[in-house]
């Protein structure tokens, strides 16, 4: 399980195996024990075979291990098209999910970059509105993709937050992926991470950003050069600006959504 918790605490799912795709099948075929299944299936989804998404599905749904739910929860997030989220039966796990497990769907939710996740985080919220630390991962979540509270306040009820929901989607194509209001764009991100960079070069300073050298790691499947706690110094900081210049050499397109390169 050790394996698993560190997949977990990672800010990606690892480099790419050297298998062939045959190989990794068969792995996957010869599994013995849950991990051994969502490892491989990982593996699957990092060369671009996504066939095996309703196997995913199945053990995210079944598994009693919860760090298994919890990474599967992860990488289905990340992995998951809007068809994939609109299907409420793919989500039956969080009927039953505990505060753990809500918790991590919740501080997950952002990664999918789908609207189609809002309904449910809206549900949740009207469920687990008495665990406090709970309905404030729910509530970040949501605000993260519509940012409610500068239009309806802090205090807003879940009733008033599907209201502006429904309004925004109205306003906005729920057909593309979006990141913090805006389509979703490796380059944006890229923008941010090298403000920060400099910045915390200038003072030797931890780059004390998390989620987005997650994303760029997890949409390009190439690790970016640091993350939360790396201190950045006139030593390291040329390793991101080359980073990030790799990226700008890769053919992306707004609003879509990518998972080790590859287009989901």
């Amino acid at each position: 399980m050790n394996e698993t918790e560190n997949l977990m605490n990672s800010i990606w799912f690892g480099e790419k195996s050297t298998l062939s795709q045959s190989e990794i099948k068969e792995n996957l075929l010869k599994a013995v024990t849950e991990t051994e299944v969502i490892l491989n299936l990982i593996e699957l989804y990092k060369i671009g075979d996504f066939t095996q998404t309703p196997l995913l599905i199945q053990l995210m749904n079944h598994t009693k291990d919860e760090a298994v739910l919890n990474l599967c929860i992860r990488v289905f997030l990340v992995i998951a098209t809007h068809d994939d989220i609109r299907e409420s039966n793919n989500l039956r796990f969080l009927g039953e999910g505990t505060e753990e497990t809500i918790n991590t769907f919740a501080s997950a939710a952002t990664t999918s970059l789908s609207l189609h996740i809002i309904p449910y985080l809206l549900a949740l919220l009207e469920e687990w509105d008495e665990i406090s630390d709970t309905s404030l991962i729910i509530k970040d979540s949501i605000g993260s993709f519509l940012n409610f509270e500068e239009q309806i306040g802090e205090e807003a009820t879940g009733a008033e937050i599907g209201d502006f929901y429904y309004k925004y989607c109205e306003e906005h194509d729920t057909g593309n992926y979006y990141f913090q209001e805006n389509l979703a764009f490796p380059g944006d991100l890229a923008k941010k991470l090298v403000q920060r960079v400099m910045i915390a070069a200038n003072n030797e300073e931890p780059l004390s950003m998390e989620l987005i050298p997650s994303l760029l790691s997890i949409w390009s499947g190439e690790k970016a050069p640091g993350d939360y706690s790396t201190i950045i110094s006139a030593s390291n900081y040329k390793d991101f600006i080359e980073y990030i210049n790799g990226l700008s050499m890769k053919n992306w397109e707004k609003g879509k959504k990518y998972f080790y390169g590859n287009k989901l």
